[in-house]
């Protein structure tokens, strides 16, 4: 992973996810094989010191107990962060979240949703280099997930924080991940730049185009163009182009055709497309 990118492991349940995050952070041991963070080997003695450069953020751990404030003070004080960063950091990410208010609140007295971010700002009240999200999204409303993402895309730009987080929620994906990693049966089955899996999957350009002529709009693009997809109801059709310019010239051939055309469409595909594609393939080859 590089340095200041956001990075998505993606995969159904049970197939090695929180594994991985454990070999990461290193709970786990590699069978074979090795794993480094920072250019330290997470088998050295040597990582301890480096997990003080690491945040992990899971759904449980926080001491219902205490209040927000005095759970976010512990964890601070376990990283030596300094009592003028800690005060600072503390108000920062509870104004971030609009946790303000619920500062000295009992943790256990909280929502799901909130608990969930007392234990996202718990990861990174010390400043981590590398940041580690389990489901961070998992109980945050539109809002809430919202302020996360910006706040991530935020540190990954500003302070060059690396993300890594196990996550489900596929919309939209392609805007937040720079890079995404589809797990299955323990393997990461497709790996790599979001936008470049997607445009080696969906190479060129798609458009959806509806005219008043369906028969018409075929019968004068079918020899020059490849039609992938066609709507007889809807009155729309589907085109490939190998250059994104050649749509006007489609255009063109339409009106000259004397066929009105009514929409034209960019399709644009989507990590959660590749997902569930590359999903069912790997699941086709077990058959």
């Amino acid at each position: 992973m590089e340095e200041g990118s956001i990075n998505a492991i993606l995969g159904p349940n049970g197939v090695g996810k929180t594994t991985t995050i454990r070999l990461l952070t290193g709970l786990l041991q590699p069978t074979k094989g090795d794993i480094q963070i920072f250019g330290v080997d997470t088998q050295k003695d040597t990582f301890d010191r480096m997990r003080r450069d690491i945040g992990v953020q899971n759904d449980g751990n926080l001491y219902e107990s205490l209040t927000v404030y005095e759970n976010l003070k512990i964890w601070a004080n376990f990283y030596d962060v300094s009592k003028e960063k800690r005060e600072h950091k503390i108000q920062e990410l509870l104004e971030h979240f609009n946790l303000e208010n619920r500062k000295y609140s009992k943790v256990g007295t909280l929502s799901k949703g909130m608990k969930q971010k007392v234990s996202i700002i718990r990861a990174l009240i010390h400043s981590p280099k590398l940041l580690i999200l389990d489901e961070p999204t998992s109980g945050l409303d539109p809002s809430a997930s919202d302020d996360l993402i910006n706040y991530l895309q935020k540190i990954v730009k500003e302070e060059k924080v690396t993300v890594f987080m196990c996550t489900h929620q596929l919309q939209g994906l392609e805007e937040i991940a720079d890079n995404i990693f589809i797990m299955y049966d323990g393997q990461f089955i497709v790996s790599g730049n979001s936008n470049f899996l997607l445009k080696q999957e969906w190479p060129g350009y798609e458009f959806a185009i509806s005219t008043n002529n369906y028969d018409k709009s075929i019968e004068s693009l079918i020899h020059n163009y490849q039609i992938i997809d066609k709507d007889s109801e809807a009155k729309k059709l589907i085109i490939h182009l190998s250059k994104y310019t050649d749509v006007s010239k489609v255009i063109r051939t339409l009106i000259e055709n004397d066929i009105e055309v009514y929409t034209v469409t960019e399709i644009e595909h989507s990590i959660k497309e590749l997902y569930f594609r590359k999903i069912k393939e790997a699941q086709n080859r077990e058959l």
